[in-house]
């Protein structure tokens, strides 16, 4: 079939020329792809192509090797879209896994940040009511094992810890509101730029 030929085919010619070589072609697609289910698609996209512009396409050679080069170069096309798309699939992996380092640095960061303040904060309070503070909230000690320690009431070791923690939630308070504020404004000016 060649030249006027391939202008005038009708679909019963290509039904026939779909019977005679499909087997072949797979064949020829399963050098390439070694996939059975792969090399029937290739095959059947080249057919699909060839009926879509038979009015276009002018043979020079045979069929069977116009056939054969066009299934061949589809199925280079599509393991060279495979080898792209795991390039482009293992650079999102490699992507992702530095974001959640730097995330988890930055995370970190902020807890270590948020660590060192809260120590600045309870190293501010008085010293006795500090001693309280740090018996009960890092020793683990009951109100009557303080009050017994620093020899005063129970109801004192609650007033100095009922004060520790509103002093330190009343500046961590005032310290999340400035990170906020600060942290509007810049993502303001740099969304300015």
């Amino acid at each position: 079939m060649e030249g006027e030929e391939s202008k005038t085919l009708n679909i019963d010619k290509f039904e026939m020329m779909f019977r005679r070589n499909h087997q072949f072609l797979c064949a020829v697609a399963m050098e390439y792809v070694h996939d059975q289910f792969t090399a029937e698609d290739m095959v059947q996209d080249f057919f699909l192509d060839f009926w879509q512009r038979r009015h276009t396409i002018q043979l020079t050679t045979s069929f069977e090797a116009y056939a054969r080069r066009a299934v061949k170069y589809k199925c280079i096309d599509f393991l060279r879209k495979g080898v792209v798309n795991e390039k482009r699939n293992s650079m999102l992996d490699l992507l992702e896994e530095q974001q959640e380092d730097i995330d988890e640095t930055e995370y970190n960061e902020i807890r270590h940040k948020r660590y060192l303040k809260i120590v600045e904060l309870i190293q501010k309070l008085p010293e006795n009511r500090r001693n309280i503070f740090i018996m009960h909230a890092v020793d683990k000690m009951s109100y009557a094992d303080i009050a017994k320690k620093q020899s005063i009431t129970i109801n004192t070791v609650k007033t100095q810890l009922s004060r520790a923690y509103s002093a330190l939630r009343n500046h961590l308070i005032l310290v999340c509101v400035v990170f906020i504020h600060c942290q509007a404004f810049f993502k303001f000016l740099l969304e300015k730029k």
